[in-house]
């Protein structure tokens, strides 16, 4: 059978448009209407669905600027320009950023045997922004690629956290790996750390006990995990599912998303249990506080930024110590 790769657009789930598109390695879906979200990531030859969807929630349409974590079903949101609700620059920016909730245009501008793209693209509410995406599968390849433009039209500077923001489906003595980096936490998630920065990946407990953050706890746990993984060596970060044999990784340039945050729900936040990595291009969560200290971005008046991120499936390891922008797990 010729490897190939294929595009459905005519089905629905829980009401709402989804594309699927796949090749012998992967299948993913896509909600257009629903922020772009990736909804789904199935990898085919584990039959396994890599992002986490929140048991009690599936998707469904959301009100602009309600309140994100009571809406959120799991898959891969982008937040932009902000993560907490704020009052900046004269305006009210909404709960994690003003894309999530709202419909994107779409069109398939490539349908070939060997590579379909998806062009995804809308305006801001709060900013005078335009943000577009290509989301491109090729035939043979256990990898996507999504390139992003974003064009600030406005009159002024737009400083901005812009953030990749994947659940992830994961079990007990899963592992994230990053590159060699510094972390900060951030005070109000760690309980089970002392809060004070420390080279990636040897953390200590609130007793001053040694931790080991690459390992994800167990759900009885009841604990949740937020931190900054700054100062990055090189752009990727993965999590490995070794006792399902799959894992998922993420190729990014450094300059542009400076930062990768780990948000890890272990039981102790509504009781969820997920690992979400978040590359962003800067940090705390809370842009005011970015901005005062330096950390966030921006973008010029009349400035477009144009990036791509690369997410690659990989089998057969227990760990990770690079991925190359191509998606070559090493």
């Amino acid at each position: 059978m010729t490897d190939r790769v294929r595009i459905d657009t005519n089905w629905h789930y829980h009401g709402l448009r989804a594309l699927v598109v796949e090749n012998r390695h992967l299948r993913l879906v896509i909600l257009p209407e629903l922020g772009g979200k990736l909804w789904s990531l199935v990898d085919k030859a584990t039959d396994r669905e890599i992002f986490w969807h929140n048991p009690r929630m599936g998707p469904r349409p959301a009100p602009y600027g309600a309140a994100y974590d009571d809406w959120f079903c799991g898959g891969w949101d982008e937040l932009f320009p902000n993560d907490a609700p704020t009052s900046f620059a004269s305006a009210l920016y909404p709960d994690h950023g003003e894309w999530w909730s709202m419909p994107f245009a779409w069109e398939v501008t490539t349908q070939r045997p060997d590579e379909v793209t998806v062009h995804c693209w809308r305006a801001g509410i709060v900013t005078d922004t335009r943000v577009e995406r290509w989301i491109t599968l090729r035939a043979d390849a256990p990898t996507f690629t999504t390139r992003y433009r974003i064009h600030n039209a406005g009159p002024q500077p737009l400083d901005y956290l812009w953030k990749l923001h994947p659940a992830l489906a994961i079990s007990p003595g899963a592992r994230i790996d990053l590159p060699a980096c510094t972390v900060r936490p951030e005070a109000a998630f760690n309980d089970r750390l002392d809060k004070q920065p420390f080279t990636w990946p040897a953390a200590r407990g609130a007793q001053g006990e040694a931790v080991d953050m690459r390992v994800v706890p167990g759900k009885e746990a009841a604990t949740c995990d937020f931190y900054y993984a700054t100062d990055l060596a090189a752009g990727w970060c993965a999590l490995t599912n070794a006792a399902a044999g799959v894992g998922f990784g993420l190729a990014f340039d450094p300059a542009v998303f400076r930062s990768v945050w780990v948000f890890g729900a272990y039981g102790g936040w509504r009781g969820h249990y997920t690992t979400i990595l978040e590359p962003c291009t800067g940090y705390p969560y809370q842009l005011e506080e970015a901005v005062a200290q330096g950390t966030a971005s921006q973008l010029a008046t009349g400035a477009t930024l144009d990036t791509t991120v690369t997410a690659v499936l990989y089998h057969g390891r227990a760990s990770v110590g690079e991925i190359t922008p191509e998606g070559e797990v090493r």
